[in-house]
């Protein structure tokens, strides 16, 4: 087989509501029908360049290890997205492998149980919830349209369902300072909900934010992080990747993918794919199914290699530096701040802390130029 690519990402574009901090490709339906009628259409027409543009580089389909439906909400797609998906598949000769991990993003309050068993019996296994916070106050600030009533509804429904599921959750909201906010005490009401994953962002936003003006200081925002941090791994959850705890064997298979700088396909508006063996980065445009393309030469891949692989439990090992003393050098320097260790199995991992300091010490790094 010519160059096999296992993962796939879709992009779902649609949401019931457009959240005034969050910068990825959305928009809201104005007519249903028309706009998922719209929507299939660029998906098969995309499917159709994405195809050609496999070829091109010498890629071809391996039965699908990690599928992943991200947004937008892909909870609204319901019915009509399970069938329609199931066809694209087909029609491109797209299986699924047995053991696949096939994750659907899921926001409270745009869902309902019968399209959710559609998708089951389309093969999703794993369930991404949109939660950011069990705070009713912060739920309001961060503009979702959800209630909290909506985030107990569903986090009971994956619960009894014995459901594999993340829960979102974001760190720096906007008056959490004032308000006190017990971050803590929200993620111990959180797993009475029995979620295998959380994925935990720091709000990130550009000074014409709303609430730009409520955010807290970057020491509380730290302070948080690492108590956050603290608290998952006292509870059995590893810290694999910056922003990401499971519980062991629990990790996203389609995520570290990315972390491993593997190939993922991607298909959907403003969707970002990846081929491995061509140094191919491709984008979708969001107007039309053409992908804009980004080769990488060998200094570009390896910088990306490093960077991703430092940002997870995957880790990065001295022979990959042109000069390994001057490189563990800085590693004994990172250890002594309690920011990285060199572990037994001889690759250099960064700790809790030294995660929340990534780019710094990344920074420390590309200066030695050791590439």
């Amino acid at each position: 087989m010519s160059n096999p690519v296992s993962s796939l990402y879709l992009h779902f574009p649609f949401c019931r509501h457009l959240c005034n901090y969050c910068d990825f490709y959305k928009k809201v339906p104005t007519d249903r029908t028309n706009d998922l009628a719209g929507f299939h259409e660029y998906m098969e027409s995309a499917a159709v360049e994405h195809e050609k543009l496999m070829k091109t580089n010498g890629c071809s389909w391996a039965p699908l290890k990690t599928l992943y439906i991200g947004g937008g909400t892909p909870s609204l797609w319901g019915s009509e997205g399970s069938a329609f998906l199931q066809s694209l598949l087909k029609k491109h000769h797209i299986t699924i492998a047995p053991d696949c991990e096939f994750t659907l993003e899921v926001n409270p309050g745009s869902w309902d149980k019968e399209s959710l068993a559609l998708w089951e019996k389309a093969g999703v296994n794993r369930y991404s919830l949109g939660i950011q916070s069990l705070q009713k106050e912060a739920i309001k600030y961060l503009d979702r349209v959800h209630s909290i009533e909506d985030v107990y509804e569903t986090l009971q429904f994956f619960k009894d369902k014995k459901a594999n599921f993340s829960m979102d959750f974001m760190l720096g909201l906007p008056y959490s300072q004032e308000m006190k906010r017990d971050v803590i005490g929200e993620l111990k009401k959180a797993l009475e909900y029995n979620p295998s994953h959380f994925s935990v962002y720091i709000l990130t936003v550009k000074d014409n934010y709303t609430h730009y003006k409520a955010l807290p200081s970057e020491e509380w925002i730290e302070d948080e992080f690492m108590k956050v941090a603290e608290f998952l791994k006292s509870e059995g959850f590893v810290h694999y990747e910056v922003s990401n705890f499971a519980k062991s064997g629990f990790e996203s298979k389609h995520n570290l993918n990315y972390w491993k700088s593997e190939s993922v396909a991607a298909i959907g508006p403003s969707a970002t794919g990846f081929l491995k063996e061509e140094r191919l980065r491709y984008k979708w445009k969001t107007k039309e199914a053409k992908v804009e393309l980004e080769a990488l030469d060998e200094e570009a891949f390896r910088l990306e290699q490093v960077y991703m692989a430092m940002r997870s439990f995957e880790g990065v090992s001295p022979s990959w530096f042109k000069d390994e003393s001057v490189f563990l050098g800085l590693v004994d320097k990172w250890n002594k701040h309690g920011w990285a260790a060199l572990e037994n199995d001889g690759k250099v991992r960064l700790t809790s802390r030294g995660y929340l300091l990534l780019d710094s010490l990344m920074n420390d790094l590309f200066s030695l130029k050791l590439l």
